[in-house]
């Protein structure tokens, strides 16, 4: 289970500067993002695809080489690239099962050598979209896709929900109703 996820576990920075964990993100909240130019910000989170659950699922559990550690399900897209490499265009989204030992990810301080891999089970599913156009999202201070398989399709699918988090009262964003229809919608999108 699971498919574009992150484990209970994952922390995102608000605006203030505390952390919060995955479970308790709601629409509304503040949360750090990087941007398609590569500088790091805040916006908005306008979807919260997952209420609180306890679903069981299999995940891959990366450490870097600077103590960080991110938990997410095999098929979740984060930003990796060769060590050593300075151009932004070196930077690539990859599925976490393919990421590899002694390569990097992107972390809000630059790359970060992956130092082990392990593959582990646990209990709660998570991902959140913001605001931000270009779907990424950081967890752990590493930067991640908030979503799977693909990055492109499913966050231009999301474009329609940013505009409607701006206009759209929060208690409609998220009725269950709207999370239902969200939830079909967005797994046709990266099926």
């Amino acid at each position: 289970g699971g498919g574009s996820c992150f484990a209970a576990t994952e922390r995102v920075q608000l605006q203030g500067g505390t952390t919060v964990a995955m479970p308790e993100l709601r629409v509304g909240d503040r949360v750090q993002v990087m941007r398609a130019d590569g500088t790091f910000g805040y916006d908005d989170v306008v979807f919260v695809p997952h209420l609180k659950n306890d679903v069981r699922s299999v995940f891959i559990e990366i450490k870097t080489a600077s103590g960080r550690g991110l938990t997410l399900t095999p098929d979740h897209l984060i930003m990796a690239m060769p060590c050593g490499e300075e151009s932004p265009d070196a930077r690539a989204l990859k599925r976490a099962r393919d990421i590899v030992v002694g390569e990097c990810v992107v972390s809000v301080s630059g790359e970060d050598e992956v130092v082990s891999l392990a593959k582990t089970q646990g209990h709660g599913v998570y991902s959140v979209v913001t605001a931000e156009r270009s779907g990424y999202i950081v967890v752990n201070q590493i930067v991640s896709s908030s979503f799977a398989f693909y990055h492109e399709l499913p966050n231009h699918y999301y474009h329609f929900h940013r505009a409607m988090h701006n206009v759209l009262p929060r208690e409609v964003v998220e009725s269950e109703l709207v999370v239902a229809a969200n939830s079909f919608v967005g797994k046709l999108a990266v099926a």
